[in-house]
């Protein structure tokens, strides 16, 4: 090492290919440029290694375990190297085992999920996603305010023991508007994990999803451009869509909570639900729950395993009155198509009320809060009126539609 070297620390390295353990009580550092540890490195920490290096390199088959943690520092806080600049720790994981331990983030400059070259051990290393994935067996404490982690288009992974805690808007996994890695959790059986992501510093829009069996999630975020996914009407939406997918036919919970700022400008909290992406403009929305704002839940969802699939993107749309769907011709054949009056998007009102008169004006259906269920049972072909009200908001004024819908049993494609 040069006398420049021992200064400012610029090219330093430390590498560890051995069976090392740090007692209770006693702590390690790690002052060098890089930190490396080499296939063979197997590391039992119940005291406290502290790493202020630049960049993090974990071969595959390294192992750590313990009952002793891990603190990630910011490497302009360096102690020996003072010159040594401030920024983000770049981690390599390399998908490498799960690391069982705490892991405590105080780099208020990020962990960045990076692509660090092997400093010599010419092992077998991943390529594309699984080339810097990190994986979490013990617990990732998210210690410090502005302490992130970038995915930078690589996994971060929980295995069935992991877990992260003391997330925050400001302690947060950014995802970077892309479903080029994603934050991925393994559940043993019925229990629930918060995924506090976002496509940006500060852009908080955390999942909470319980999984109703074991199985595998993984979540991403992006905004509507860059998931590419049509909305009929964007000012009904919120411009937020979630990549989710795992284990085929794993059932799920979905909390979602986004940003008011991102609001479309007819978007409103309670009427509006989680959407499923179906195909060209259609979106799959069912009612579910609004418990605060920004907040909302659909329960009992089927997950895909096939991650470019158009199932895999959730968002959430609201619909006004003047954004529903009223046919104007059904078609009661039996045939499993358009075999009710389907007024689309009235499940998200809170309140609402049908009549429907024949062409003497004789009334022959009435519903309070209707079910899209009408099928025109016992009336002859031929075109009736309807009267729809609906409320916006329980409590809210009625708005009123009116107009005609022609009844066909012996519809012909």
């Amino acid at each position: 090492m040069s006398d420049l070297q021992a200064q400012s620390g610029a090219g330093s390295m430390t590498v560890d290919n051995s069976a090392v353990t740090i007692s209770v009580g006693t702590t390690e550092q790690r002052f060098s440029e890089g930190s490396y540890f080499g296939p063979n490195a197997n590391w039992v920490i119940d005291g406290t290694l502290e790493i202020y290096s630049k960049n993090v390199w974990i071969a595959p088959g390294a192992k750590f375990s313990g009952n002793g943690k891990i603190v990630i520092y910011n490497p302009g806080s360096n102690p020996f190297y003072t010159s040594m600049s401030s920024g983000s720790t770049n981690i390599d994981g390399n998908n490498s085992d799960f690391i069982n331990l705490i892991i405590e983030h105080r780099n208020n400059n990020n962990i960045m999920l990076a692509d660090v070259n092997d400093p010599g051990y010419n092992t077998t290393n991943p390529s594309g996603v699984a080339s810097a994935t990190l994986n979490i067996g013990g617990t990732l404490d998210m210690a410090e305010d502005q302490a992130n982690i970038i995915l930078n288009g690589h996994n971060l992974a929980f295995n069935t023991t992991g877990k992260i805690i003391n997330y925050s808007p400001l302690r947060m996994v950014v995802t970077s508007n892309t479903i080029s890695g994603h934050m991925v959790k393994t559940y043993a059986g019925n229990e629930s994990f918060v995924f506090p992501v976002g496509i940006a510093e500060r852009d908080y829009t955390p999942a909470t999803l319980t999984a109703l069996s074991a199985g595998t999630l993984n979540v991403s975020v992006q905004d509507y451009r860059a998931a590419g996914k049509d909305i009929t009407n964007t000012e009904l939406g919120m411009d937020r869509t979630w990549h989710i997918y795992g284990t085929n036919g794993l059932k799920a919970n979905f909390a979602l909570q986004h940003n008011s700022n991102t609001n479309g400008s007819l978007f409103k909290d309670a009427n509006a639900a989680i959407a499923r992406y179906v195909i060209n403009t259609k979106w799959d929305i069912l009612k579910g729950t609004n418990p605060s704002t920004g907040l909302h839940v659909r329960n009992d969802i089927t997950v895909i395993s096939d991650m470019s699939a158009n199932g895999g993107y959730f968002t959430k749309l609201a619909v006004s009155g003047a954004a529903l769907f009223i046919p104007n011709l059904y078609t009661p054949n039996g045939d499993g198509t358009n075999d009710t009056f389907e007024i689309r998007g009235l499940e998200l009102f809170p309140e609402n009320d049908l009549i429907i008169v024949n062409r003497w004006g004789n009334e022959v259906y009435k519903a309070t809060n209707y079910q899209n269920n009408w099928t025109g049972e016992g009336l002859n072909e031929g075109t009736y009126y309807y009267v729809l009200r609906v409320k916006e908001a329980a409590g809210g004024e009625w708005q009123v539609f009116k107009g005609y819908i022609t009844l066909i049993r012996a519809f012909k494609k």
